[in-house]
């Protein structure tokens, strides 16, 4: 499997490498923009019950 730099995960160096990859894609800041659908199906069952 390669990540997107090319660089291959395989052995100790590649562990690295992944980790490094996926701690880039978790912690990413657009994930903020994006809605959870559990949130958003609280949000609605808190406002029909408001109302």
């Amino acid at each position: 499997m390669l990540s997107i730099q090319s660089n291959t995960y395989h052995g100790y160096d590649g562990f690295a490498i992944f980790a490094r990859d996926m701690d880039l894609a978790i912690n990413n800041p657009s994930w903020k923009l994006i809605g959870t659908p559990w949130k958003k199906a609280k949000a609605n069952a808190t406002v029909k019950a408001a109302a």
